[in-house]
């Protein structure tokens, strides 16, 4: 067991004592880890938050159902997932079929010129435009092992599967993206000739 894992586990014996200052510092590690997750599926910073302060909500209301704290951090992206999964059904229904992704602020990360950093831009778009037509266990899967860098035996318990579904499910999906990134790139060479 890794100090990490320690580390939580204690935080979550305390929590479970009922200690503020426990739950106060699960939180605020759940926080950290947990917004770059849930930012990577909304690209909106004010519904991340909101997201992550439902998700924080439960896990406070529900830290004494966890029955086995070394799978804390499956158990915790697996509500977060479903508090997307429910903003999400909810912003289809108000917004009559208009997705949630949006565009991050159109700031680039690009030191050259602007030209290097509208070329940049538009690939990001590109793929993220890619990724959006998969099905959603492949986005899932492809954020999980890329962005959160999640074993498969964590994204199993995130997805409910079996680590070897896990990893041909990833396999699948990268093999499905290189797929349509290949596709996209000869329509586009063909508009251009």
């Amino acid at each position: 067991m890794n100090k990490k894992t320690q580390s939580i586990q204690y935080l979550l014996s305390q929590a479970r004592s009922g200690s503020r200052t426990g739950m106060e510092r699960l939180a605020s590690i759940t926080w950290e880890r947990l917004y770059p997750f849930v930012f990577r599926l909304t690209w909106n910073h004010d519904l991340t938050e909101d997201i992550l302060q439902e998700t924080l909500l439960a896990v406070v209301q529900e830290v004494n159902a966890l029955r086995d704290t070394g799978r804390f951090w499956p158990w915790v992206h697996r509500i977060a997932r479903n508090k997307i999964q429910d903003n999400l059904r909810r912003s289809k229904l108000q917004d009559s079929g208009k997705t949630i992704l949006r565009d991050q602020s159109g700031e680039s990360k690009t030191n050259g010129n602007i030209l290097d950093a509208k070329i940049h831009e538009e690939k990001l778009q590109q793929l993220r435009t890619l990724i959006e037509q998969l099905s959603r266990q492949h986005r899932d899967i492809l954020r999980l092992r890329y962005y959160e860098q999640m074993p498969y035996t964590e994204i199993a318990s995130v997805t409910r599967t079996t680590p070897e579904k896990a990893r041909a499910r990833f396999h699948r999906a990268r093999k499905r993206l290189k797929a349509q990134l290949l596709e996209d790139t000869q329509e586009s060479m063909s508009a251009v000739i």
